[in-house]
């Protein structure tokens, strides 16, 4: 488990939050679901993880091809070490394969959206983990949202058409919308949205990994370097003072003619010695090191995969008939190819670099340790004359090059600089030519040029240009694909209590229309007041979708009266049933399961009563006294109709009382799960366990109950 933390686009409060997996080829699952012998549930699509391992699975050669990823053959992205908050994630091996964890296979052929709303009206819609379509306004969308907040978000895997309900509050009541959610996108796109959606992911998930592997660079080149600079100031101040030269030059001297000044022989006896000599060599192999092991082993592999994955949106771009839908630039992802080609090009040289000053250094610490023994030795004594005698054994250019170059300035510095001396990668580009190009000339160039004439980034400047350049194509990609969300017009469902509400999806298949489905909106509500909670009210609104774009067909509604008691919460179970938390007026707290599935033919069916859409302002309150109820319905005032739907009675007494319930779950597996008034106790139920009884079963306890406490209260 890993955790994300990400800014919304609006400053308002998180009101409504919901998941959705929608298929993006359902007439290939509707046949799916018609051919399979024996039927096949939905529920079983959901939950399929492996479809090539089905007997009746046809592959398609061109779209297996069109998903085979060849990142799954490169090798697995090294974990960082733990430098903070921000490295945490990418310094567990279970959290970095699960962020850059393979399209997983049948699910190539579904979408993830996530729906986040804010009590502004503001609505931001992602898929798969880091791909932001953007924010919608309701008050942008339609005129009568001006003053509505969402509360509860509804999806169905057949239907590109989700739901909000959104409260919309008066001076005196609270009126519920019930707003459709147009995501054509999904239709539009295809298979092509959930492969897009899982590579937009990924390259969010190496922008970081690079940006951390280049500040762990940056602080192991600054870290390695500090305390040798404290041993050379110390040295150069007294050099400085007294012979006018610099440890650099007399460090040069000593290592041509063997002449050692005063001031470094004391230097070097007496502050430096044996002691001061491990600390400086240590520091220096460790930062030499971890550079080599950072770029071999984190940056190049890292820049491989990005390579590939930039490849890969590219072919999406260029070879695809849905590249319109997509919005994708070729141009943008060949400039970012181009980012990427000389990032790589920074990394091999930082390693050569890496290689090449660690070899002049161990040449240089065994020189160093040599004249600190040889300084601190009697010349008298045979042991000076022995180690005089060693002389000859060390490789003095490599020692020369060191004291010359890497000992005042390593090179390293000059390819994880954050800044270059000259003009941004942005800039040099609209000179012309490729970026890669004017990297190479000014590599090659490199040792004639001065420090001053530098003008390219290293590679933190470019990881920042390359961040730019995603910015661009992300913001395209979305723009595109915002122009294929649209919201509808709303349907208000009256005055409600948007506390004790609930809403399911449910899909119409017409199989005379070729293009067009039927939606089924059930909506479940209470009374506004929570003492006054006397009436449910379930709403039956359909609307058609014709290529992606519903329109409201009818609304129907009944109402179960509750005048013996209240109702706490409501929830729907499935596509058939509904369950109560309901408290009778004899103190008795009962779970209530009703099935609300028009049924004509039956006495105890429930009715549905058309209301005519033209000119409906929905806002007439559905008063339990005035109301006229169907005769043939349930009426929870009857004892009766109270005890054949009741599938748990809690203890007698206000001491367990219902506040809220939740289901989950999916056939044979489902849970609900209460949460008791004093929001310490909660109780689980398992709706499919073999005890649990039918809609027409008479009362009794049918669940499997399992009483718990809650560990930690807020």
């Amino acid at each position: 488990m890993y955790e994300k933390d990400y800014s919304t686009p609006s400053k308002a409060p998180i009101c409504c939050l919901g998941w959705a997996s929608n298929f993006t080829d359902v007439a290939a699952i509707r046949k799916r679901m018609a051919n399979r012998e024996g039927g096949v549930v939905l529920d079983d699509l959901m939950t399929s993880t492996d479809e090539a391992s089905s007997p009746d699975y046809a592959p398609e050669l061109p779209i297996e091809l069109a998903f085979v990823d060849v990142a799954n053959t490169l090798p697995k992205l090294s974990t960082l070490p733990v430098a903070g908050s921000q490295g945490d994630v990418f310094s567990s091996r279970v959290s970095l394969d699960t962020l850059f964890k393979p399209l997983p296979i049948g699910s190539a052929d579904r979408a993830d959206v996530l729906i986040i709303g804010h009590e502004d009206g503001t609505i931001h819609l992602s898929m798969s983990e880091d791909f932001s379509i953007g924010k919608f306004t309701l008050r942008d969308a339609e005129l009568s949202l001006s003053n509505s907040k969402p509360f509860l978000y509804c999806s169905h895997p057949l239907s590109t058409t989700h739901a909000l309900l959104c409260s919309r509050m008066s001076t005196s009541f609270q009126e519920i919308q019930l707003v459709p959610f147009d995501l054509r996108l999904v239709s539009i796109a295809g298979r092509q949205l959930s492969l897009l959606a899982s590579k937009i992911t990924e390259l969010h998930s190496l922008h970081r990994y690079l940006r951390q592997v280049q500040e762990q660079l940056s602080t192991e080149i600054k870290t390695s370097q500090d305390l040798p600079s404290r041993f050379m100031r110390n040295i150069n101040e007294t050099l400085l003072e007294k012979s006018d030269c610099t440890w650099v030059n007399a460090a040069y001297h000593l290592a041509v003619t063997g002449h050692c000044y005063p001031e470094v022989k004391e230097w070097l006896v007496d502050e430096l010695g044996e002691r001061g000599h491990k600390r400086w060599e240590k520091a220096v192999n460790i930062g030499y090191e971890s550079v080599r092991r950072l770029t071999h082993e984190n940056l190049l592999p890292a820049l491989d995969r990005l390579s590939v994955l930039i490849s890969r949106l590219r072919g999406l771009s260029r070879f695809q008939s849905s590249d319109y839908s997509l919005g994708l630039s070729t141009l943008e992802l060949d400039n970012m190819l181009d980012s990427v080609n000389c990032l790589q090009l920074l990394a091999h040289q930082l390693l050569k670099c890496a290689v090449s000053e660690l070899h002049q250094f161990a040449a240089f610490s065994t020189w160093l340790r040599h004249e600190i023994e040889k300084q601190a030795a009697d010349p008298t004594s045979a042991s000076a004359q022995e180690i005089s005698e060693k002389d000859m054994s060390f490789d003095h250019s490599s020692i020369l090059e060191y004291i010359q170059g890497a000992m005042q300035h390593t090179q390293m510095l000059v390819y994880t600089a954050n800044e270059g001396d000259g003009g941004r990668p942005g800039e040099l580009e609209v000179e012309g030519g490729l970026l890669f190009e004017l990297y190479k000339k000014q590599l090659n160039n490199e040792s004639n040029a001065p420090r001053s004439q530098r003008r390219l980034p290293g590679i933190a400047g470019l990881i920042r240009h390359f961040e730019k350049q995603s910015g661009v194509l992300f913001e395209h990609i979305s723009e595109t694909q915002r122009r294929n969300v649209q919201i509808g017009v709303p349907t208000s469902l009256g005055v409600g209590d948007p506390t004790c509400a609930d809403a399911r999806m449910v899909d119409e298949h017409w199989a005379h229309h070729r293009d067009k489905i039927v939606v089924r909106f059930m909506v479940g509500s209470t009374a506004s007041d929570l003492l006054m909670r006397t009436v449910v009210k379930i709403f039956r609104t359909r609307f058609a979708v014709e290529n992606g774009v519903s329109s409201t067909k009818s609304v129907a509604s009944l109402r179960i009266p509750v005048t013996r008691g209240a109702v706490r919460d409501l929830n729907f179970i499935d596509d058939r049933s509904l369950m109560l938390a309901f408290i009778g007026a004899d103190d008795v707290s009962r779970l209530i399961k009703i099935g609300f599935r028009p049924c004509k033919n039956s006495e105890t069916g429930l009715r549905y009563h058309e209301i005519g859409l033209a000119g409906r302002t929905g806002l007439e309150e559905f008063d339990g006294e005035n109301a006229a109820f169907d005769t043939h319905g349930i009426d929870l005032r009857r004892l009766s109709d109270v005890s054949v739907h009741t599938v748990h009675r809690f203890p007698p007494g206000r001491m367990w009382t219902p506040r809220s319930l939740e289901i989950n779950g999916r056939k044979g597996r489902r849970m609900i799960c209460v949460l008791a008034e004093d929001k310490l106790h909660y109780r689980q139920f398992d709706v499919d366990s073999p005890d649990a009884v039918n809609d027409s079963t008479s009362g009794g306890d049918g669940t499997e109950d399992l009483d718990a406490t809650m560990s930690s209260v807020d």
